[in-house]
């Protein structure tokens, strides 16, 4: 644990009272908000559309959600069977690797590569592993990071998609649109959309005088939404 705890840059050692401890809680609000996991946290649902978060937080608990195991290259899974490991990570027209990754040039020298750095890993060196990935990858420490904002999953928590892992936030946004008014997930199929961002049609109204802005014209700045009143005064 020490050895881990040592790999992790030392401004996000998670010790308590310092800046560290600061930045993994600052990271577990926005990588895990409340309101993608608890139907009960949500401002945002309509009538109707608590049975579809309900379906889609218990969708990604089966099919994504994982917490990262640390262990020494060559010892993930608790010595699961290697075939078992094998079977998960191989995809079709994947090449068969090595055992738990070891470069099959220098098996016997026990050299392992880092799944995001392609750097090799000392045999005494801890990695982080992901039951989803498989135990023939294994990461640094500090390159269990997720695929889409490079931020360091907070306490290993990761979301398994498309051969790479995810933070919580970033996988639920892959899969459905997050409200650029309130931040949370939409399950409606009737929503707002501009440049890019959306937004609960109820949410798509302008940030100071609160009016409803479908069909009428706006301005957009820094994700905010202003009608042309509110935007005139500002300038």
């Amino acid at each position: 644990a020490m050895q881990y705890m040592e790999l992790i840059p030392k401004e996000l050692q998670p010790v308590a009272g310092t800046d560290g401890a600061f930045h993994r809680r600052r990271r577990l609000l926005r990588q895990l908000p409340l309101y993608d996991q608890d139907p009960a946290q949500c401002r945002g649902l309509a009538e109707g559309e608590q049975k579809l978060m309900e379906e889609f937080v218990k969708k990604y608990k089966a099919e994504a959600l994982g917490v990262g195991e640390v262990a020494l290259p060559g010892q993930g899974g608790g010595g699961k069977e290697e075939e078992k490991a094998q079977d998960k990570s191989i995809g079709p027209g994947r090449a068969p690797e090595s055992p738990n990754g070891a470069l099959e040039s220098a098996p016997a020298a026990g050299l392992y590569r880092c799944e995001t750095c392609k750097q090799p890993v000392p045999g005494d060196c801890p990695v982080v592993y992901a039951d989803r990935a498989g135990y023939s990858r294994q990461w640094h420490p500090a390159c269990f990071v997720c695929c889409r904002c490079a931020e360091p999953l907070v306490d290993l928590i990761y979301f398994w998609k498309s051969g790479a892992a995810w933070c919580g936030r970033h996988y639920c946004e892959s899969l459905r649109p997050r409200c650029a008014g309130c931040d949370e997930i939409i399950f409606s199929e009737d929503y707002q959309q501009v440049e890019g961002l959306a937004w609960h049609k109820k949410h798509f109204a302008c940030l100071e005088c609160e009016t409803l802005l479908t069909g009428k014209p706006f301005a957009l700045a820094n994700a905010s939404l202003l009608c042309t009143t509110c935007s005139q005064s500002r300038v």
